[in-house]
C-alpha cells in the first residue's frame, strides 16, 4: 500500500495550516496511520498534502504552555509553542489539544494536486477520512474517491 492522507474537515484548518504549518485540534486525535494530512472545507479537498512531521497528542492550550515552549531551546517545541499561540490568538478554547507539525505549503516534502470539488448533497466528510495519496492525486473530484 502507498502513502495515505488523512483529510480533516474544518473551515479554519486550511487557513491555519497556511499561516502556521500546523494543525491544532481535538486532543488525542488519531489519523489512521496516515503519513500526510489533507484539508476539506468549502466543498473541496484543498490542493496540498503536507507530510506529518511531529505529533503532540495532548498538550494544555494555555498562554503559559505556548510561551514556555516558544521560549525553549528545542526547535520542534518552539514550533509547537508557536502553533499553540496562534490557536489561542484565533480564539480556540479547548483545555487540551493535539498539535500536528506539518511540512509547509512551499516545502518540497508537501505534495500538491489540483483541488478536488465535492458536488454531493452532504459534506464529503464532517470529521476525517483516510485516503490513498495516489487516489487523491489521480481523482478529478471527490466522486472518484468512492467510499474512501
Amino acid at each position: 500500500m502507498g502513502e495515505r492522507a488523512c483529510v480533516v474537515a474544518g473551515a479554519g484548518a486550511w487557513s491555519f495550516y497556511l499561516a502556521t504549518g500546523a494543525w491544532v485540534g481535538q486532543e488525542n486525535r488519531r489519523f489512521g496511520g496516515a503519513e500526510r494530512l489533507g484539508f476539506y472545507s468549502g466543498r473541496q479537498i484543498h490542493g496540498a498534502l503536507p507530510r506529518i512531521r511531529h505529533v503532540v497528542g495532548s498538550v494544555p492550550l494555555t498562554p503559559e504552555e505556548a510561551a514556555g515552549r516558544t521560549l525553549g531551546t528545542d526547535p520542534v517545541q518552539r514550533l509547537v509553542g508557536e502553533a499553540l499561540a496562534a490557536a489561542l490568538h484565533d480564539g480556540m478554547a479547548s483545555p487540551r489539544v493535539a498539535v500536528v507539525l506539518l511540512s509547509p505549503a512551499d516545502d518540497p516534502d508537501t505534495l500538491t494536486m489540483e483541488p478536488l470539488a465535492h458536488d454531493g448533497d452532504a459534506a464529503w466528510t464532517m470529521f476525517q477520512r483516510v485516503v490513498d495519496v495516489d487516489r487523491l492525486r489521480a481523482a478529478s473530484s471527490t466522486a472518484d474517491l468512492g467510499a474512501g
